[in-house]
């Protein structure tokens, strides 16, 4: 029995649980960012602009539901 793949195939599959928390944490950020500059930009009377930028936010969220469902659950 060969130790070093299970010990490499352990590694790897803890090395993608930590890239995949970290790609969410960083997609989640990005989305309160956008969704917050929607806000700005609607408070300085772009109001198009913020609507797009928050609607975009929206269906983002959604995506990112879905991907952790996928992922986590």
């Amino acid at each position: 029995m060969n130790t070093d793949h299970s010990f490499t195939a352990s590694f790897f599959e803890i090395l993608y649980g930590v890239a995949m928390v970290g790609m969410s944490l960083v997609l989640i950020a990005i989305t309160v960012a956008v969704f917050a500059i929607g806000i700005k930009f609607i408070k300085n009377s772009r109001k198009l602009l913020g609507s797009g930028s928050i609607l975009f936010s929206i269906i983002a969220t959604a995506m990112i539901v879905l991907m952790i469902q996928k992922q986590f659950l």
